[in-house]
């Protein structure tokens, strides 16, 4: 019997749950499958003796995987581990939280069963893999890695099914684009999913959103998104949908939308739907304004409605908009110079560009 000491606190993150550690060895799982051809994942829950088994056909584990930064998916961008901590952190936060856990890596003929054990070293309790090499295996086995979670409970392997789509029958009705999917339901309001497997939630969006990895980027501890980047994507999501329901978004001022109006030209139509909006709410005269600094640009004789930033941009950023006839700042020259060509920059030049008209007169 070999052992296998990791140098991880029991305490590290600390905040981590159950749900949190099977989403790690979920997506694990999918990544394998997805790296490799015919390796196909799998995952099922015995509720009598509350054990759940997730693993894939053709893996197998090797020892330098127990090393924090490993990884063989660093630079594969369509998979979503990439820091190669995932497996020993779920590991460790599953044996703190109670449960028991077993890895069956028939691929290499042995047995891994992590424990916690006092080290001298360090005088506290650290994680430690205990490989047996002799396991007397009484059958032929069809897959090569299987990992056995004991412990888990009805309502706990409900919370699982909670935060994977892929263990979902339906996720009802949804839009589609090259970035991933938008979840239409309300159950799905503000939940940020990447490859089906649940993030975080953020409360300013109305609809959810399913990316594919090679899209939006997570933080190491896998519940955080970079705030710009979903809503450039989801914006980019919305651009591509013909409904209604895209204009309504963008006047309520959702994160959703925040940045369709870069994302779109003229020949979409929803610029022009949004000026004959604001025509008919408003009439000929009237001027959409963001901030204040517009406000002082309107002439007399025309009336300002203050609206957020991201309708006025739709309104004024179709040809069909003529301006009041008063000389523009630079400011607001600048603005629809964006509004009309930003949508060929790269995302990162847009906000930095943005921010730099924000400091233009203040």
């Amino acid at each position: 019997m070999s052992k296998y000491e990791l140098s991880l606190s029991k305490d590290y993150v600390i905040d981590w749950t159950v749900v949190d550690s099977i989403r790690e060895l979920f997506q694990n799982a999918l990544d394998q499958e997805t790296m490799v051809e015919n390796n196909k994942m799998f995952f099922n829950y015995d509720a009598p003796t509350e054990c759940l088994y997730i693993g894939n056909k053709a893996s197998t584990l090797e020892y330098k995987s127990l090393l924090l930064g490993v990884s063989t998916k660093r630079d594969n961008e369509k998979t979503v581990g990439k820091f190669g901590e995932g497996y020993k952190i779920a590991t460790l936060v599953l044996l703190r939280l109670g449960k028991k856990m077993t890895i069956y890596n028939y691929g290499a003929k042995e047995v891994w069963t992590p424990k916690f054990v006092k080290s001298r070293r360090y005088g506290a309790e650290i994680l430690t893999f205990f490989v047996d090499k002799n396991y007397f295996w009484t059958k032929v086995p069809d897959k090569n890695l299987t990992i056995k979670i004991e412990g888990i409970t009805a309502q706990e392997f409900v919370d699982i099914v909670k935060s994977n789509l892929h263990l979902q029958d339906s996720v009802g009705t949804h839009h589609s684009s090259i970035y991933g999917k938008i979840l239409m339901e309300p159950r799905y309001k503000g939940k940020v999913f990447i490859n089906g497997l649940y993030v975080c939630t953020h409360n300013d969006y109305e609809y959810g959103y399913d990316f594919k990895p090679e899209y939006l980027n997570l933080d190491r501890d896998r519940k955080l998104v970079n705030n710009f980047e979903l809503q450039w994507l989801s914006s980019k999501m919305w651009s591509g949908v013909k409904n209604p329901i895209v204009l309504d978004l963008i006047i309520r001022g959702c994160a959703d939308t925040a940045y369709v109006s870069n994302q779109i030209s003229d020949k979409h139509g929803l610029h022009d739907t949004a000026l004959a909006d604001f025509r008919l709410k408003y009439g000929d005269k009237a001027v959409p304004v963001a901030d204040n600094e517009q406000l002082k640009m309107v002439p007399s004789g025309y009336e300002p409605v203050m609206v957020n930033s991201s309708y006025r941009d739709l309104i004024i950023g179709t040809s069909s908009y003529t301006a009041p006839p008063a000389i523009p700042s630079l400011r607001y020259r600048m603005e629809v110079w964006l509004l009309k060509y930003g949508g060929r920059l790269p995302s990162s030049a847009v906000l930095e560009l943005d921010a730099l008209i924000k400091e233009v007169n203040k």
